[in-house]
């Protein structure tokens, strides 16, 4: 009796140890599988995140850039305008310093190009807010001024800013009284060179927002007369046809 329950206890131990032996179960292996399947998935999702939030983040600070950088470029030629004649009308030889006349989204003036752009010296400037496609473009072309007149541009125009829905140019100077006179987006005084100017510009892309442009130029009459650049402009009014004010 003894020797039959201990080889039944010697049996149940034998197949108890050949069981451990053999592992997990099927539905134990399908258990952890689903966990790290889960965790892998978790895992993704997360760094894909934060690559759309680093993307997001690196794309803003690539569009706030631009914007500096252009508004410093404007910033700095219209400062620099100089009183050089680009133009003469044959029937009184009158000569024009600096052209914004009769279009708001179009401005001329003379001023030295940096070196690395150009071959330095003073160059005929042209920003213009020009139609591309639904939206309008601000474009950039310059000319060299030389004794024998404006030679051809270098290159062809380069596009600063893509995707406005509106825009302008305005000027101001001093009125007869010595006084800052109201903003007007039409420049009628091409011998003189305006007090200051300013350029508005709003994004179709709700995300993008252009810092209100006010520059004042050092060898403007204006500004030699003892006028204030630190003026501000007018507020801005919808054109229904460039989306500019009025």
């Amino acid at each position: 009796m003894k020797k039959r329950i201990f080889e039944q206890a010697f049996h149940f131990g034998t197949r108890t140890s050949m069981r451990i032996a053999v592992g997990f179960t099927l539905l134990e292996m399908l258990v952890v599988t689903g966990l790290m399947a889960l965790l892998v998935l978790l895992g993704l999702n997360l760094m894909r995140s934060t690559a759309a939030a680093s993307t997001k983040s690196e794309a803003a600070a690539q569009r706030n850039e631009q914007l500096r950088s252009v508004q410093s470029f404007i910033r700095r030629q219209l400062t620099g305008a100089l009183p050089i004649a680009y133009e003469f009308d044959a029937s009184n030889g009158e000569a024009t310093f600096f052209s914004g006349q009769g279009q708001r989204n179009k401005l001329q003036f003379v001023a030295n190009m940096p070196g690395y752009l150009s071959y330095g010296g003073a160059y005929l400037q042209t920003f213009e807010l020009k139609r591309g496609g639904e939206n309008y473009q601000l474009e950039f072309q310059f000319q060299q001024i030389t004794t024998e007149g404006l030679l051809k541009a270098e290159r062809k125009p380069e596009i600063l800013l893509e995707g406005i829905k509106s825009g302008e140019f305005s000027y101001r100077t001093l009125d007869e009284q010595s006084k800052p006179g109201s903003w007007k987006n039409s420049w009628d005084l091409p011998t003189q060179i305006p007090l200051q100017t300013s350029l508005k510009i709003e994004f179709s892309d709700s995300k993008m927002h252009w810092p209100l442009l006010v520059t004042s130029s050092k060898l403007s009459t204006a500004t030699a007369s003892g006028g204030n650049p630190g003026l501000q402009p007018a507020p801005f009014n919808q054109d229904p046809e460039l989306g500019g004010g009025q």
